[in-house]
């Protein structure tokens, strides 16, 4: 990932965890009229509501006994997330906590919708400042994507028709509740 991505601030609106809010409404409120329905969302809007999100669900988890943490320990030791939009990409930042020590994973590529659920077709990927090969970052994202503790995490709702990233916005597609 370029230098610039690696550590920069993230745009965040003040004000997008309550205005995304507004938005998902309105989109909820056009389905059930029989209205298809498509969502923008602002880099600024979409990192508040991530952050929102991350701290109403606790952010890192303590260790077990032993200091050992447990597999849904690891797997819920996000600490922070920030999403940066470029045209039709998604250049994703995390911060977890893994064995005590921060771990940074950075993913770049594009957002899809398969069999309902939402996948990253990442382009390239770092763990800290070490670059994941290309020979094996797509079977590592599909692992994280599909492991069994993560699936419902990426499972969209059926009213939910397709998510992309266009000139740098997140677009949320909604069916008309007449086409479910």
């Amino acid at each position: 990932l370029p230098a610039r991505h690696r550590h920069g601030a993230r745009p965040v609106d003040p004000e997008g965890a309550q205005k995304v809010g507004d938005k998902f409404l309105a989109a909820q409120e056009a389905a059930t009229q029989g209205q298809s329905f498509t969502m923008p969302l602002t880099e600024a809007e979409l990192n508040a509501w991530l952050q929102s999100n991350l701290a109403s669900s606790g952010g890192a988890a303590q260790t077990g006994p032993g200091g050992q943490p447990t597999q849904e320990q690891v797997q819920s030791s996000m600490k922070d997330i920030k999403l940066h939009l470029v045209g039709d990409q998604v250049h994703a930042y995390t911060l977890f906590t893994l064995y005590g020590k921060n771990v940074t994973l950075q993913l770049t590529g594009k957002l899809q919708v398969k069999d309902g659920r939402i996948r990253l077709d990442a382009k390239e990927g770092m763990i800290g400042t070490l670059p994941i090969p290309k020979s094996t970052l797509g079977s590592a994202v599909s692992g994280l994507f599909d492991a069994p503790t993560n699936r419902e995490k990426f499972v969209l709702p059926p009213h939910i028709a397709d998510i992309q990233v266009q000139n740098s916005e997140l677009l949320i597609f909604y069916k008309s509740a007449a086409l479910r």
